[in-house]
């Protein structure tokens, strides 16, 4: 039974789908690199989470390309993205209130 308790089909491969998950990984990965560039320049515990927080999204579109692969079962798919949106949020959350934080001490 899936976990949301809605039956699923298997995912069919569409053209659409394909490019818009190609599409995404590639934007990801563009913004990941950033991300990890302005770490690697900046070196403090904010850029740190934004780095991870985007490297998240990029697992999105990773979990979306196995699944449409038919390398990851629905349940597992909609699990991993759930939880991937939640860190992603806790992330950036943390990164602000740290960044805040940090700023006022200044």
């Amino acid at each position: 039974m899936p976990l949301d308790g809605v039956a699923t089909a298997a995912t069919t491969s569409s053209p659409l789908l394909t490019v818009a998950l190609v599409l995404a990984g590639l934007g990801a990965g563009l913004v990941a690199g950033l991300a990890l560039a302005a770490l690697a320049r900046r070196r403090t515990t904010p850029y740190l989470l934004v780095a991870l927080a985007v490297l998240a999204v990029l697992g999105r579109a990773v979990v979306g390309g196995l699944s449409l692969q038919g390398l990851l079962d629905p349940d597992v798919h909609h699990l991993a993205e759930h939880l991937l949106d939640v860190v992603m949020i806790a992330l950036v959350v943390a990164a602000v209130l740290l960044a805040r934080r940090t700023g006022r001490s200044a």
